[in-house]
């Protein structure tokens, strides 16, 4: 199975560098899965995740909850008409998808998340979302895991 884990974010937006700090750590790990830290962007990421039958995505999430609380969704399973806070960058990924997706044979995608305390300039993540890191490091590790004991479907 061929798995690719990206990071998105601004690591100089406090918070909104979420994303990359995960990827930095998950680097560390020497996992049997590509991982990629890819900034703010949006279409350029379908192209590249192309390919993949997997791909986790690892962002900052607005979805109503208290900072640091952490968002786990298979996109299969949203409706991508609704408007999903998914990305707080220029072009989020679930727009990215809803303008492009159909172009490209995208594998299987799940978003992991964390809700953000403050997106402005400044290079740390609040304490909450930086207390996040650990807990999503090993939601990844753990994916991976599940996903790496599971034969391929066939076809």
């Amino acid at each position: 199975m061929k798995i690719v884990v990206i990071g998105i974010g601004n690591p100089l937006m406090g918070d909104d560098g979420f994303g990359v700090a995960v990827i930095e750590e998950l680097k560390r790990l020497n996992l049997p899965v590509d991982i990629q830290e890819f900034g703010t962007l949006g279409l350029q990421i379908l192209k590249f995740i192309e390919g993949y039958d997997v791909c986790i995505v690892i962002d900052t999430v607005r979805g109503g909850k208290k900072p640091g609380e952490i968002h786990v969704f298979d996109l299969e399973k949203v409706d991508l008409n609704v408007k999903i806070p998914i990305s707080l960058h220029d072009i989020d990924f679930v727009e990215a998808l809803k303008l492009c997706g159909f172009r490209f044979k995208l594998p299987k995608i799940f978003v992991i998340g964390v809700e953000p305390e403050r997106i402005d300039f400044g290079m740390e993540l609040s304490e909450p979302v930086r207390s996040a890191v650990p807990k999503v490091i090993k939601i990844v590790v753990d994916m991976i895991n599940e996903m790496m004991n599971t034969p391929a479907p066939d076809g």
